[in-house]
């Protein structure tokens, strides 16, 4: 497979351009933490401020959650996600205020844009795709303000704003944060354009669909 994959010089431009500062914050989402059963996924400001007051009471500006991380403890209100084992997380959660502007890492055109109604889901997101040296990736953000600031066909400029830091529907009733993945074209052509989360039958195929998405954060 192609990845980690190689960008031949190609600049990555930083999501949230100026805006982080110093190192992250790093969450621990997983059912080894017992905070994570204090959140309650239908409340979104319960939910929104014990993760900013954890973040606050930090030495950190910004925080993040990790790719691949085991959550079955924080999805156990997501009954089709519990059905269907799927507990790690795709994604790399970059967790920073409401209203927050994100800027495209690499130039690319809107493939996808929606936003969905379903609680625990991505409510607002975007899809970019890109083409590094004749290689078809897609980046997907989750958790973006609607109504979105581009439309399906366009094209996005390395370093152009694109979306900002959604809330309450508009993050699915997640935390204010995005969610970050990368997906093959086989990843599309399989039918996992939606997928968030994987089960441990699938993780040896991680790779194939959902390559690690830190090459693509800069900060």
């Amino acid at each position: 497979m192609f990845y980690p994959l190689n960008l031949n010089g190609v600049e990555i431009y930083p999501l949230f351009g100026n805006y982080l500062k110093g190192k992250p914050y790093i969450f621990d989402f997983s059912s080894n933490n017992p905070k994570t059963l204090e959140y309650d996924a239908e409340d979104f400001s319960q939910f929104n401020q014990l993760v900013f007051d954890e973040l606050n009471n930090s030495s950190c500006q910004w925080g993040i959650g990790k790719y691949l991380e085991e959550r079955k403890s924080l999805l156990r209100g997501y009954p089709n996600i519990i059905e269907e084992g799927r507990f790690y997380h795709l994604g790399l959660d970059i967790i920073v205020p409401y209203n927050t502007p994100m800027f495209a890492p690499l130039e690319g055109e809107v493939y996808l844009t929606g936003k969905e109604k379903q609680i625990g889901n991505y409510g607002g997101f975007i899809m970019l795709k890109h083409n590094v040296s004749g290689v078809v990736f897609y980046s997907l953000y989750g958790h973006v303000q609607t109504p979105h600031l581009f439309s399906v066909g366009e094209q996005i400029k390395a370093g152009q704003e694109f979306a900002r830091i959604g809330k309450e529907s508009d993050s699915g009733g997640w935390f204010c944060h995005t969610h970050l993945q990368i997906l093959t074209q086989q990843a599309i052509d399989d039918g996992y354009t939606h997928w968030g989360y994987i089960s441990s039958d699938l993780m040896a195929s991680v790779q194939t669909y959902f390559p690690s998405p830190y090459f693509l954060f800069k900060y």
